[in-house]
């Protein structure tokens, strides 16, 4: 009797975990789907207005686009709003680093650095910043993240609950916890940890419903894959020991970045958050009037060197050491984004002209391990860097690019050290 006993409740509690554990999805679809709409309609608002106002605008007033004081007008016009915005929404979003640990720490990220945050990022993006989306993503998805998290997890702990009281939870005990009543059969001291599988189910199922709501979202504010010559070697060693000293190139320019940038934080004066982003908006737009490659983030100047742009070795250095430098310029004169596609695109640059004068490497290596090598000093995520290399170009660079980012970190952090 005893045994049909436990066996009877056995076979009640597995349908009565899948069923509260299917709650908990539905309350995963709630949450996790309007986190990925709304990052994706920011992209998709992003790419719409930098479409107009670089395209639809210069074509209806009859100017070229890319027209040198056309650039500088806009780009000075976009640092005096930005310098607006700073001043009465507030420097908000903040650093990336720092937003990253509070949301790892399992906080919740302020509902003013989301939304004005948001605003301060279109602005800077808009414009033309030589910056990526990266920033802005944290505090837009990762900040609503933060709160969606929170509310998935009283629900998780609600229903293992109610599981483990047998009870049946309903969706709004998972919405609305606060009088917890299934856990009121038993005492909290009674109930056995949640098991892994009980949050691995649930957070797998808001990672995909978030990233396939962002990417549809998105639309044309989100590439991935472009087309770009696949990494074929037939000397596959020399190839792969170029791709390390190629990477350990990139590492001394990190640290070159580091030093250019931590000399401006020195020089850096208490001039108003006006005038600090009016000045990088003209220094943006006399580079970019120059260079137009400069602007923006640099995913399609990348694409463009991977099928052979026509430059000559010297012209690709000067452009990827500008667009590096002016990383710098942007982040130290309050624009907001984020350095690494930036510095990507700036890598690419110098690994494509070094490949012209170092024969035998190959401009695809040289050009892959320098441009992963490259934002080490801001991102020492060797993994993180060439997976986002082979996601938005090739899956066949994921090798190169992980022995040029292990090797420019090993070099950043032997210079730190010394």
């Amino acid at each position: 009797m005893v045994g049909e006993s436990k066996h009877h409740r056995q076979g009640i509690a597995i349908p009565l975990a899948v069923r509260n554990l299917s709650r908990v999805l539905v309350v995963v679809i709630c949450l996790a789907i309007p986190v990925g709409l709304v990052t994706g309609i920011f992209l998709r608002a992003l790419y719409w207005l930098m479409t107009i106002l670089w395209e639809t605008i210069p074509e209806a007033i009859t100017v070229l686009p890319g027209h040198p004081l056309y650039t500088i007008l806009v780009c000075t016009v976009g640092g005096v709003t930005l310098g607006l915005g700073r001043i009465h929404l507030g420097d908000h979003p903040g650093d990336v680093e720092k937003l990253l640990s509070e949301i790892r720490g399992g906080r919740t990220i302020d509902h003013d650095e989301i939304s004005k945050g948001a605003v301060n990022s279109l602005i800077s993006l808009v414009f033309g910043a030589s910056l990526g989306p990266e920033l802005a993503l944290v505090a837009i998805g990762g900040g609503l993240s933060s709160h969606a998290l929170a509310r998935l997890n009283t629900a998780i702990r609600t229903a293992w609950s109610a599981t483990v009281a047998n009870t049946s939870v309903s969706l709004r005990d998972l919405f609305y916890p606060a009088t917890d009543r299934s856990a009121q059969p038993i005492g909290k001291s009674d109930i056995p940890p949640i098991p892994r599988w009980w949050r691995w189910i649930p957070g797998l199922a808001a990672i995909v419903l978030g990233l396939v709501a962002l990417k549809v979202a998105a639309g044309n504010g989100l590439k991935f894959g472009y087309a770009v010559p696949e990494f074929q070697s037939a000397n596959l060693m020399w190839h792969l020991g170029g791709a390390i000293l190629f990477g350990a190139i990139g590492g001394l320019v990190s640290v070159l970045y580091l030093r250019f940038r931590h000399q401006l934080q020195d020089r850096r004066g208490n001039e108003n958050r006006l005038v600090r982003s009016a000045v990088g908006g003209f220094t943006l737009g006399f580079a970019g009037a120059v260079a137009p490659g400069i602007l923006f983030s640099g995913q399609n100047a990348i694409n463009a060197l991977f099928t052979g742009l026509p430059l000559p070795t010297e012209a690709l250095l000067v452009a990827g050491l500008t667009k590096i430098m002016m990383v710098s310029v942007m982040l130290e004169t309050g624009w907001k984004g984020g350095p690494i596609f930036p510095l990507l695109a700036g890598g690419a640059a110098i690994g494509a002209a070094l490949a012209q004068v170092l024969p035998g490497i190959g401009t695809i290596v040289g050009l892959t391990a320098t441009m992963a090598g490259v934002p080490t000093g801001e991102l020492p995520r060797p993994l993180i860097i060439a997976g986002s290399v082979a996601l938005f170009y090739s899956s066949s660079l994921f090798v190169v690019a992980v022995l040029g980012a292990v090797a420019g970190t090993l070099v950043v952090r032997t210079t730190r050290m010394m």
